[in-house]
């Protein structure tokens, strides 16, 4: 399970780098490294039965959908603001 979690991890990574056409598709990658993130934790810490790891558990997936909803507000945003969600327009200054 730790080698799928690695695995995961890795190709999201890869994934972040070579889709960056559309902002949903990156954002949709982000919140693939957390879950993955979240597993190899979980299994590196077992989780099972303390307490701290519970409580950390929680916290860090407090942070992901913390990082989801800014995520989506920022998409809603941009999309509103420009008319799409290229992430090549993402930089561009117009005024």
């Amino acid at each position: 399970m730790m080698q799928l979690s690695i695995y995961l991890f890795f190709m999201a990574t890869l994934m972040a780098v070579l889709e960056s056409a559309h902002f949903l598709s990156v954002l949709l990658v982000l919140e693939l490294m957390t879950l993955s993130l979240f597993f190899i934790s979980c299994l590196m810490l077992g989780m099972g039965g303390s307490m701290c790891g519970v409580s950390f558990g929680l916290v860090f997936l407090t942070f992901g959908v913390y990082e989801a909803a800014n995520g989506l507000g920022l998409l809603v945003s941009r999309t509103r603001a420009s008319g799409i969600d290229q992430m090549s327009t993402l930089f561009s200054l117009s005024f």
